[in-house]
């Protein structure tokens, strides 16, 4: 009543397209969606670099500070460079850094949250990005051969296009595993 301020309604279809989206259950998403929420009130749903510190070492139960990785991994998902994210930037740096996720998996993840001009197909420069991205992430060094070699592999798909199943499948096991958790 008088000065409350109405709350955002997440409606079945969003909590479901994210629990698709990332694998995540229903639940996780809710939870992780009143944590961000909660953390991130003070800058108006927009969660800044410190807070996405405190919000990830509270998930993961961690004592320790892990600034150098919290901040590349802050600026790979702040997809709009604004300085602070959205819950949806928040989501995937989120499942980024979980460590029992498999690489495909990570990698899938990434693709998925990508704006693809054909869901669920990789073009050449959409597979280049996505590459460019992991490599980022991960801090592969810089070489072009494991895009190359894999594109390569799927010999350019129907039209140009990809599944990104497949892409991911070619390009993971290229890399040196020391590079990949």
């Amino acid at each position: 009543m008088g000065n409350r301020q109405p709350v955002a309604a997440w409606n079945t279809w969003d909590i479901n397209a994210y629990s698709q989206m990332t694998g995540l259950s229903p639940a996780q998403i809710q939870q992780l969606y009143v944590l961000f929420q909660q953390q991130s009130a003070s800058t108006g749903g927009r969660m800044t670099l410190n807070e996405f510190k405190a919000i990830y070492a509270s998930i993961a139960g961690l004592s320790w500070t892990f600034n150098a990785d919290a901040e590349r991994v802050f600026l790979m998902f702040d997809a709009d460079g604004n300085g602070v994210l959205s819950f949806e930037e928040f989501l995937m740096a989120y499942l980024m850094l979980q460590r029992g996720v498999t690489p495909i998996q990570r990698w899938s993840y990434a693709a998925n949250y990508y704006p693809l001009t054909q869901p669920g197909y990789l073009s050449a420069q959409e597979a280049q990005l996505l590459f460019n991205n992991m490599q980022q992430f991960y801090n592969i060094p810089v070489q072009n051969t494991y895009f190359t070699q894999a594109w390569s592999q799927l010999g350019g798909g129907v039209n140009g296009y990809v599944p990104v199943t497949s892409f991911v499948q070619a390009v993971v096991p290229l890399i040196p595993q020391t590079y990949i958790w």
